[in-house]
């Protein structure tokens, strides 16, 4: 719980970092980068309760280390995974598994954001719907 209320405090503290003198946030950094979900596919069926996840990243480098607003490099972010609007890692990697997904429809969004954890300024986001048995 503490690491959590610190955390949020540290996030507000960056984005008021970010503000102009009006309060709104400052202009995001962009990314040329482009973020596909590979497997699994919009549709497609998965057996099991574990999902192999597998994303392609073209023009863009992914990274564990978090940097403030005001050290953002162009095209070096993390990935965030979403599973029904649920986030599942800040710190997604090309591939990854999804443990004790339950059956049924779901939808996956995967999105890559700058290494402060929030978006670019246009955001770069791929999202699949698929059925788990």
């Amino acid at each position: 719980m503490r690491k959590m209320a610190l955390g949020a405090v540290i996030l507000l503290a960056m984005v008021a970092c970010n503000s102009n003198s009006n309060g709104s946030v400052g202009t995001r950094p962009t990314s040329t980068a482009k973020l596909t979900i590979l497997q699994p596919t919009t549709g497609s069926t998965v057996d099991g309760k574990d999902v192999e996840v597998k994303l392609s990243l073209v023009g863009g480098t992914v990274t564990t280390v978090t940097v403030s607003s005001a050290r953002i490099q162009p095209n070096i972010g993390h990935i965030h995974l979403r599973l029904d609007g649920n986030t599942i890692t800040l710190l997604g990697h090309l591939d990854n598994h999804i443990k004790n997904v339950k059956a049924g429809q779901h939808i996956l969004e995967a999105e890559y954001v700058a290494q402060d954890h929030l978006p670019w300024a246009k955001d770069i986001l791929s999202t699949v719907s698929f059925t788990a048995r």
